[in-house]
């Protein structure tokens, strides 16, 4: 048997298509090695090709596991865990609207089938064909900000929209962080540590490294850009995940001087401090406004009515139905009305137990996340997972913490729980990325 016929059925035993050019390369690479030696030996070239190709094994046999070994992998627990999300976030927005009519039942679903079919398409998609996209989704997210800051925006509940036709209008913030942290991978992922320019001023030779000069100048924009939407909460998240995603790769790449460590360090944590600093400038009363929202007492008819509304009915709350107050059945206050109060009006509305299943839920979500990123091996996905599964994680956390009272009202929403289908699409989208790496996971391809 030659090498073309052992690599053809070999190749006959994977389902996978996109692999069996990388296995045939690397199989004939190795019958290459050993009709060398045979060759060496003496033997005529044709009998060394023979005697390589025997000395492999069976072309079946070798197929059937190379097809195990590479066979695209789902990630079914994730999936059931976020299905339950959705549906916890479907059932909580119809108790929210009992008289829901139909219209909004049929836009409820539309958004949902959006979501599915995006999440599928992108989950068939090689992810590694984002990064390449990386200045262009970077742009695209600083004009959707930009544009956020123009005539064309509006105000929801206080969260700033874009208007784009008629009714239909977008929430920047929902859209452009998980694109920033796409973007930002990217970036790091196209580090180059010998693209480096020569300045010479009074006589000194200053050398300049563009690529960590881009990724330092476009990480001070991005988070300076959300924090004039205004959202200082997101600019905040967006600032750790930059952090988080820097810390990994230093610690990979130990060569890295100390002194670089310290700048990267030092340059986000100042733009982090910057936004803050901004916000507090353009609203002089912020501070005042967090400590009535840290001790609602303080201020019952203004800042702390909501903090006073979340600790009635977490004082009041049963172990399975209603809490014991009228808030929960007034549809006009803030709790039934915004979304960000999700959670709060779930434990008010069907008691602990329920909501705890929901906690736990999202603790078995984020577990999950984390051990996918520790199981990746392929780089630039372990990353874009290590981002994505940040952002939903820290979400929860400010948002769970938020509706307890226990933190700084904002206008994080709970990933998939919180009603609104734009943001359902961007958190399936994400999840879909996530799970398109998964997929991949044990499957090495070339660039």
């Amino acid at each position: 048997m030659d090498t073309e016929i052992f690599l053809k059925n070999v190749c006959q035993e994977i389902k996978y298509n996109p692999v069996k050019d990388n296995i045939s390369k690397e199989l004939e690479g190795h019958i290459e090695e050993i009709k060398e030696g045979y060759i060496k030996d003496g033997i005529e070239e044709k009998e060394a090709e023979e005697k390589a190709v025997k000395q492999m094994g069976d072309a079946q046999e070798i197929g059937k596991k190379l097809n195990k070994i590479h066979r695209p992998k789902t990630d079914w627990k994730l999936i059931i865990l976020i299905t339950i999300l959705t549906i916890f976030g479907i059932a909580i927005s119809m108790l929210k609207q009992t008289n829901m009519e139909k219209y909004e039942i049929n836009k409820m679903l539309i958004y949902i089938i959006i979501g599915i079919l995006l999440g599928i398409i992108i989950y068939f998609i090689d992810y590694r064909k984002i990064k390449k996209f990386s200045n262009l989704i970077y742009i695209i997210a600083s004009v959707i900000l930009i544009l956020s800051m123009s005539e064309i925006k509006n105000t929801i509940n206080g969260v700033p929209v874009l208007n784009i036709i008629g009714a239909m209008s977008l929430r920047p913030c929902t859209i452009v962080i998980p694109m920033y942290i796409i973007a930002f991978v990217g970036f790091i992922m196209n580090y180059n540590n010998e693209n480096k320019i020569s300045l010479n001023i009074i006589e000194k030779t200053i050398i300049i490294q563009k690529d960590l000069l881009k990724i330092v100048t476009l990480s001070i924009i991005s988070l300076i850009l959300i924090g004039k939407v205004p959202s200082t909460a997101n600019a905040i998240i967006l600032g750790i995940i930059y952090l988080i995603i820097t810390t990994i790769q230093i610690l990979r790449n130990k060569e890295k001087s100390k002194n670089r460590i310290k700048l990267i360090y030092g340059i986000v944590s100042v733009c982090v401090i910057i936004v803050a600093i901004i916000k507090v400038l353009s609203e002089p009363y912020t501070v005042a406004r967090w400590k009535n929202y840290l001790n609602p007492e303080d201020d019952q008819t203004c800042d702390g009515y909501e903090g006073m509304l979340q600790r009635e009915i977490l004082e009041n709350a049963n172990l399975i139905g209603e809490a014991d107050t009228e808030i929960i059945n007034d549809n006009k206050n803030i709790i039934n009305s915004r979304n960000n109060n999700t959670f709060i009006y779930l434990l008010g509305k069907v008691g602990i137990l329920i909501s705890s299943t929901l906690i736990i839920t999202i603790i078995l979500t984020s577990i999950r996340l984390i051990r996918n990123a520790k199981n990746i091996k392929e780089i630039y996905g372990k990353y874009l997972i290590i981002g994505l599964s940040s952002l939903y994680i820290i979400q929860s956390i400010v948002n769970i913490l938020t509706n307890l009272n226990l933190g700084i009202k904002t206008d994080i929403d709970l990933p998939f729980v919180s009603y609104g289908g734009q943001y359902f699409i961007i958190n399936l989208v994400s999840m879909s990325i996530i799970l398109s790496i998964y997929r991949r996971k044990n499957i090495i391809l070339e660039n």
